[in-house]
């Protein structure tokens, strides 16, 4: 199975996709006139603290967001400057929310500026030989480290090279004024899919942002950037995939349907059978597809799915053990709840990145 990174860059802005065996697997899009702030780090105001509602920070430009304080028990007084990282767009009437843990993110490993330790995720699966050695590469650097899973796959040069640009980035903001600009869309697709087989490039921005993040982050990948011809995503027949994420509806093989709805407070996500009648094999190829689409589309938070019925227990067992493993390869960390009396099945999914919707319209 061919896994692809195709990044093309025109007058509309940088799109970077995933392809795996010639279908849509992940996507990142920034447009023009549209700046992504997610992942910025800036330096706040404290606007005011409201018991229930929380700290309301005022970020350069004027806009207003709450801050997720995280760990800190530090008491904010109004005017009080801080630094922190945007960590999710405003939507609706909801507005954005930053933190003070901020976080820089590469393939491999996480680095954390204001904090300390090296942590080894518990999703890596590896000899205490290999966690050595892995710890010895961020050994005497500043700040903390989170080896991420991915990192048992990318050899140790790359790492370390990885591990040097982080740090570079996490000095930088040890000033009275940092800022840090968002990870473009290339480098949040690559810092969550850690390799591809080829990289395609079309267009000056997309070579430069390739060419960038290879030298930063991935030396060994160098070799298999080829630069393309423009129309690179319309060759592969993206553009139409991308624009089907505008659509509420998703087909299933068999005749079945998913609709997602989102709305402010949670996304709903309905199974339709169509004309299948084996419901135990709409619902298994359902959870596949929601797992596709909840990365396509970048949502996050609660997620509710109203699967069609099942009677069997078995069935039951075998449809959650499907979803569990659906969204096991996930970057983003999902919890799954058990199936409600009802047959309705709670999950959340860690938000990452801009909300692809606000790129669709």
């Amino acid at each position: 199975m061919e896994r692809l990174f195709l990044v093309e860059s025109d007058r509309t802005g940088l799109r970077a996709a995933l392809v795996e065996d010639r279908r849509l697997r992940a996507i990142e899009i920034d447009r023009v006139g549209r700046v992504n702030r997610v992942g910025s780090v800036v330096s706040a105001k404290v606007i005011r603290t409201l018991q229930g509602l929380g700290t309301t920070i005022e970020l350069p430009g004027n806009s207003q967001m709450l801050l997720n304080r995280g760990r800190s028990k530090n008491l904010l007084e109004p005017g009080e400057t801080i630094t922190v990282q945007v960590s999710r767009p405003p939507r609706g009437t909801k507005m954005g929310m930053a933190t003070c843990a901020v976080s820089l993110a590469g393939r491999g490993a996480v680095h954390l500026p204001f904090e300390s330790g090296i942590t080894v995720s518990r999703r890596l699966q590896i000899d205490t030989e290999k966690r050595a050695g892995l710890e010895s590469l961020a050994a005497g650097k500043p700040g903390g480290w989170i080896f991420r899973r991915s990192a048992g796959g990318i050899c140790a040069d790359d790492l370390a090279t990885e591990i040097a640009t982080l740090a570079t980035e996490g000095q930088a903001l040890l000033v009275a004024e940092p800022h840090l600009p968002g990870p473009d869309a290339f480098r949040r697709l690559a810092s969550d899919y850690s390799e591809a087989d080829r990289i395609l490039a079309a267009g000056l921005a997309a070579q430069r942002s390739v060419e960038s993040w290879c030298r930063d982050f991935a030396p060994s990948l160098t070799g298999r950037v080829e630069q393309a011809p423009p129309g690179l995503f319309d060759l592969h027949d993206l553009d139409s995939a991308i624009a089907d994420l505008a659509e509420s509806r998703v087909a299933l093989s068999g005749g079945g349907s998913l609709v997602i709805e989102l709305t402010e407070a949670l996304t709903a996500i309905d199974v339709n059978a169509g004309a299948e009648p084996n419901s135990l094999a709409v619902d298994l190829a359902a959870a596949a597809e929601i797992a596709r689409q909840l990365r396509l589309r970048h949502i996050g938070g609660i997620v509710v799915i109203d699967f069609i019925s099942l009677s069997r227990p078995r069935d039951r067992d075998r449809l959650m053990d499907a979803l569990r493993a659906a969204v096991a390869d996930d970057p983003a960390q999902t919890y799954i709840v058990p199936m409600s009396p009802l047959g309705l099945v709670e999950m959340t999914r860690e938000r990452r990145g801009p909300g692809l919707e606000f790129d669709l319209s």
